[in-house]
């Protein structure tokens, strides 16, 4: 049976016990409306201003590009004036608050401009799309796919896929067609081949793998001959411009095989389903939850959590219930339960954070017993396969409360949503973007962002001080620690974009409650051509649970001279980067507009380019001045503390 749902339009220091996540933690209303249905300020494309703002919108598609940038495309929403359907392209940067119109129109219901397919062209561009979907590869390009929208002549179903360098500021056609409503071509599964492609397709959903590869799974639309909710599994490999059916069905509105829960299996797989929710673990899984669609026998909403693992082809049912249209166990808020659960729901929003945990918010589905939009955010956690009530709210439909605009509050919250977009910063922070719910009185179409500052995930461990050299390329990191009752090593942790971090070595734990020193080199830089390298500890404890610290970052293309801040705006701490020429003692102090010291740190430093941390947590909102003094002089910076 067909079914179709209709949308609806420092010193470094850490102190770590693992117990419970801190429900205090604060929303911060960043930029945009607290009213519903406003239309967007464009400004001039291509140039930033603090006046610039997307319109109200829902189901647009998102990205985070190795720089920490924000993009939002498309919608369906209002652009300079009317609402309808979207292709502006725009991005905001969290250091400066402020939205960039980059590419696309400000005028709903465009039309796309195809060019030469592989060919970039400043003329190109995707038509005015809902409910597509996006992956960033590893060289910072944007993808996109599918949805329903315009192509050059027509409206419907699209399978097009898009590629965007935000170099150039030029689109690609790569892939599919520039027809509407065009049929899968599935070819054998498992084999890539050129003519292998997805059929038109909205509300899928997607992850993008260690090796580059691109995945999509199910959504509504094609299979190879009609229109229905769809449960195949899709791997795209940039590299050879080619898709491979991987797992799933080839036909329509297929039941799930859930197995036996924790339990991998060949037969297994989720049932046919449509604007559900994803997630990539630490360990390369792919993760989805809910949505839409069928379990065994029906099609309703959803709340069962699978896991899959591309090494092995397999799909694990994992947590929540294999019947449609469940109600949450929402428990005490803050503390993780084998029994909590959240309700059945569809077009929720979420993240993955640098723990590896898995986060989840809003939709439209089931609170403890009613169905309307929600505002509850969940943790879960991959390691002990427990759900956390986090924050919000247990029943349906709630208001927002927004505070003041810039400045985190624990009162501040957002109303109740469902089609809103994600992304996470290199900070660990979430971001939540517009959708369709409630403003702090009445529901609409909204253009609201939010920030919802970093939540850590702790171990019995005080990290005293984490900081690194840069010389030659090669690394030198080095940190100090105490009471590591029960721990077990320091895994250490590079990447190339402050996202995606590889393990790189580890340090075995002294496993006292001592102060002990570490330290570790890095010798694998010289062959890569590297912008910035970003690090970070992994904290791993006997029983397998673990933590992160902060990240250090060092910017290979930074002048001397200068103190390079990351983040700024900063939360929690703050990052320094600068170039010391000569080894010697250094003092880097944080003082406020009226010249008082706030912070500050002494340290015998060797010679070359240094990254280090300084926690700003418990400094007021405001601006500040760090200042670095050593033997080759003088050097300052001031930052904002939110």
């Amino acid at each position: 049976m067909k079914t179709t749902l209709p949308f609806i339009a420092l010193l470094l220091y850490a102190s770590f016990s693992f117990a419970q996540i801190d429900p205090q933690t604060p929303w911060t209303w960043m930029k945009g409306d607290n009213t519903i249905d406003q239309a967007g300020e464009y400004g001039t494309q291509g140039i930033t201003s603090s006046n610039n703002k997307p319109g109200a919108r829902n189901f647009s598609t998102t990205w985070r590009d190795a720089t920490g940038n924000l993009w939002l495309f498309g919608g369906m929403g209002y652009g300079s004036v009317d609402m309808g359907y979207l292709n502006d392209l725009w991005k905001y940067d969290p250091a400066t608050n402020d939205w960039t119109w980059v590419n696309g129109s400000n005028i709903i219901e465009q039309y796309s401009t195809y060019g030469t397919q592989g060919t970039p062209n400043a003329a190109n561009k995707p038509g005015a799309t809902y409910a597509s979907v996006s992956w960033t590869d590893a060289n910072n390009n944007l993808w996109l796919f599918g949805g329903f929208g315009y192509t050059d002549n027509d409206f419907g179903f699209l399978n097009t896929l898009w590629k965007y360098n935000p170099s150039t500021n030029q689109w690609t056609w790569v892939k599919g067609d520039k027809t509407i409503d065009k049929v899968g071509v599935y070819g054998t599964k498992g084999v890539e081949h050129s003519n292998n492609k997805p059929g038109g397709r909205y509300g899928s959903r997607t992850w993008t793998d260690a090796n580059g590869n691109l995945w999509l799974f199910g959504g509504y639309g094609y299979d190879g001959s009609s229109t229905g909710i769809l449960n195949d599994l899709w791997k795209y490999n940039p590299a050879t411009n080619n898709w491979t059916w991987v797992n799933g069905d080839n036909t329509i509105e297929q039941p799930g095989v859930y197995g036996t829960k924790g339990v991998p299996g060949t037969s297994n797989k989720p049932g046919a389903r449509y604007v559900s929710t994803s997630w990539t673990d630490n360990s390369g899984n792919l993760w989805l939850f809910g949505g839409y669609g069928y379990d065994e026998t029906v099609a309703g909403n959803l709340n069962d959590m699978w896991r899959y693992n591309p090494a092995t082809n397999e799909w694990t049912w994992i947590s929540g219930d294999k019947t449609v249209n469940q109600v949450g166990v929402y428990g005490t808020q803050g503390i993780p339960n084998t029994t909590n659960k959240p309700g059945s729901r569809y077009v929720s929003s979420s993240w993955t954070d640098a723990g590896g945990e898995l986060w989840l918010f809003g939709g439209y589905g089931y609170d403890g017993g009613s169905t309307g939009y929600l505002n509850d955010l969940w943790k879960y956690s991959p390691t002990t396969n427990r759900w956390t009530w986090v924050k919000g709210d247990n029943t349906v439909d709630q208001p927002g409360v927004y505070g003041t605009q810039g400045l985190p509050d624990t009162s501040n919250k957002s109303g109740a949503r469902t089609a809103s977009v994600s992304w996470t910063d290199g900070n660990g922070n979430l971001w939540l973007f517009g959708g369709y719910g409630f403003d702090g009185s009445a529901s609409g179409v909204l253009n609201d962002l939010w920030k919802i500052s970093s939540f850590q995930v702790p171990l019995p461990l005080h990290l005293l001080h984490f900081s690194g050299v840069l010389n030659n390329n090669i690394t030198h990191l080095k940190w100090e620690a105490e009471q590591e009752t029960n721990f077990s090593h320091f895994n250490i942790q590079r990447s190339t974009d402050g996202t995606s971090f590889t393990i790189i070595g580890n340090v075995a734990g002294a496993g006292n409650s001592n102060r002990n020193n570490y330290a570790f080199a890095d010798n694998g830089l010289h062959n890569l051509s590297l912008q910035k390298v970003f690090y970070r500890l992994q904290l791993m404890d006997k029983d397998g649970r673990f933590s992160y610290s902060k990240i250090l970052q060092f910017d290979m293309k930074q002048k001397g001279g200068l103190i390079s801040l990351f983040p700024n705006p900063a939360v929690q701490s703050v990052n320094l980067s600068f170039d010391q020429l000569v080894a010697g003692k250094t003092v880097v102090t944080i003082t406020d507009m009226r010249g008082l010291t706030v912070r500050s740190m002494t340290e015998h430093i060797a010679a070359g380019r240094i990254s280090l941390n300084m926690d700003v947590n418990t400094l007021p909102a405001g601006t500040y001045l760090v200042s670095v003094i050593n033997a080759d002089g003088l050097l300052q910076q001031k930052f904002i503390k939110q």
